[in-house]
């Protein structure tokens, strides 16, 4: 395949001035949405526990009011609440602990989709498989997010909500603040990516024929003092 210089800086073509103008673009896409990422799952909390209802009597401070994204991986939420029995006939101790061990897999894809991008900067050429492996960084971060919320929202403290106590579960900031940079960025991606591919062939098959057009052209030149060929 031919290098960026040898298809684009000497190629005065529209497709060529396009491929150039819009590569940036594709680069920062995975560059920002990785980087989110992994700066969002270490220094900004990913679950948080709501008021607890009147049939829990226990403060608030008590439950896990912000945890981190490397607190939930590691299972190190956990509260123990005294909840009060719907009959009115007493109450007991619950204990219960939440752990989402598949949550690493988001900053490991952060990690991923900077190497793609840093890829791309290296070579400037956006090869067929850089694209698809782009795209489905995106896709596979929005899958693992997805499962973190369904996680975080109805299976968190299920012990805790199972014996009367309903304490709201829900993905704080940092849930909120990557899925957000995810579908930015992979709309970024998805709409220029195409485009790109595209300029690239149109570019490549344009520095082809102006080769090939100096050759001729040489080979003519070549020919015209001695006998036509």
């Amino acid at each position: 395949m031919p290098s960026y210089a040898e298809v684009i800086a000497s190629n005065p073509s529209y497709s060529a001035k396009r491929y150039a103008a819009r590569l940036p673009y594709v680069i920062l896409a995975p560059a920002i949405g990785g980087l989110a990422l992994i700066l969002f799952f270490f220094f900004v909390p990913w679950f948080s526990t709501g008021e607890p209802a009147t049939i829990v009597t226990a403060s608030k401070d008590r439950l896990p009011v912000n945890v981190s994204g490397p607190n939930v991986a590691a299972g190190s939420t956990s509260v123990s609440v005294y909840v009060v029995n719907n009959d009115g006939s007493g109450g007991r101790t619950v204990s219960d602990s939440y752990s989402f061990p598949l949550i690493w897999a988001i900053p490991l894809i952060g990690l991923v989709q900077v190497v793609l991008a840093l890829l791309l900067l290296k070579d400037r050429v956006l090869h067929r498989w850089l694209s698809l492996a782009i795209r489905f960084s995106f896709l596979v971060a929005l899958v693992f997010e997805l499962m973190y919320f369904a996680s975080a929202f109805f299976l968190a403290l299920v012990q805790v909500k199972s014996a009367g106590g309903q304490v709201a579960t829900f993905p704080a900031t940092g849930f909120w603040l990557s899925i957000l940079v995810t579908i930015i960025t992979a709309i970024v991606a998805l709409i220029v990516t195409p485009d790109l591919n595209w300029c690239w062939t149109l570019a490549s098959n344009d520095k082809a024929r102006a080769v090939r057009y100096g050759e001729l052209k040489t080979s003519n030149a070549v020919r015209m003092p001695g006998s036509p060929a």
